[in-house]
């Protein structure tokens, strides 16, 4: 026999293979599970994302509603401007109606009920701008004759 000789017989060979298959199987349970937990706790942060967007979105949209007006000159018809708070922006929105909601948003967050010099831009990467001055109006007041607000 070579001094290095190395002989297993049958039983202790299939009790290696089985330890082995054995170990693979504990294995795979252990890295599925380690996936499955990274899994619930993503889809956990993707649902807590998600509902912030919601909430954000339905704070747009109440804010917007406050607009009564707007205007892409320095005036809008059948309203009187009282007092300009500050020009406005807004960018990387994916749409022009999106970016004109959320600027309407921030003039009514900082107490406009209008937005005159409204303008909207698509940049080069796609997503759109917007820009404008807040402003507060009052329907014009009448004259003899007319009707108000004409």
């Amino acid at each position: 026999m070579p001094p290095f000789s190395f002989q297993i017989d049958t039983q202790t060979g299939l009790w290696a293979v089985g330890a082995l298959v054995l170990l693979l199987i504990f294995l795979r349970a252990f890295l599925r599970r380690r996936d499955d937990t990274a899994y619930r706790q993503r889809r956990a942060e993707l649902s807590r994302t998600y509902d912030n967007v919601q909430m954000n979105r339905e704070q747009v949209e109440r804010l917007a509603a406050r607009v009564i007006a707007t205007s892409s000159t320095g005036e809008i018809v059948g309203f009187d401007v009282l007092r300009q708070i500050e020009t406005v922006f807004t960018d990387g929105h994916p749409s022009p109606a999106r970016a004109a909601q959320v600027l309407k948003a921030l003039a009514a967050e900082r107490g406009a009920n209008a937005i005159i010099n409204l303008a909207g831009v698509r940049q080069p990467n796609g997503r759109c701008a917007a820009s404008g001055d807040a402003v507060i109006v009052r329907l014009a007041a009448s004259e003899p004759g007319k009707p108000a607000g004409g």
